[in-house]
């Protein structure tokens, strides 16, 4: 079954989740100011796999520290996959763009237990649009052209620092609108790097 999200309720997310900052704020938490040169970061994910099967991924975002804890930014996407299988050869292209939000609710996990860790937790929210080819993710898989599917994709992850600017992210996100027509199922897994 395919469940729309609507794209008010999406927007009225987004605006709860900026106002995160301002509410901790009034706990009298004191965070550092960015310089508005530090606010902006660029990242990404890549991903190659070649063999019977071929995958390259690459998906470059950039961001802005709207606050030291949270982000916002946007992203494009373009991945190659080619199946050389026996009975059901097939090649395609996905290609599209994101908008996200992160705001990280824990800076450094070792801070409380004296571990020694610099890794801290976040909570991502993410909307993403991609073209999609009919014949490979459109039931009954016998159209030709494209289509565009659209995810609401929420999560959390961790985030480990390793130098002033630079840090790797695992994150764990659920698509809220999976079905058939999905490119990935649940739970999506991503390792990338911000700087």
């Amino acid at each position: 079954m395919y469940r729309q999200i609507n794209k008010a309720g999406l927007i009225f997310t987004f605006l709860i989740m900026l106002m995160i900052p301002d509410i901790l704020a009034q706990r009298g938490e004191k965070e550092e100011e960015l310089k508005p040169i530090d606010r902006i970061f660029f990242g990404g994910n890549f991903s190659l796999m070649i063999g019977t099967i071929t995958n390259i991924e690459i998906s470059p975002l950039v961001g802005y520290h709207i606050t030291p804890r949270l982000a916002a930014g946007t992203g494009i996407r373009f991945e190659y996959f080619r199946d050389k299988g026996f009975y059901y050869p097939y090649q395609t292209t996905i290609y599209g763009g994101n908008i996200f939000s992160r705001y990280i609710i824990i800076k450094n996990l070792g801070e409380g237990i004296n571990l020694g860790l610099n890794t801290g937790l976040f909570t991502q929210l993410e909307y993403e649009i991609l073209s999609l080819e009919k014949e490979y993710f459109d039931p009954p898989y016998t159209a030709d052209g494209r289509f565009l599917a659209h995810s609401v994709l929420v999560g959390g992850g961790i985030i480990q620092p390793f130098g002033r600017r630079s840090a790797l992210l695992l994150t764990i996100l659920y698509n809220l609108n999976e079905n058939a027509r999905s490119p990935y199922s649940n739970p999506i897994i991503r390792m990338g790097v911000i700087f």
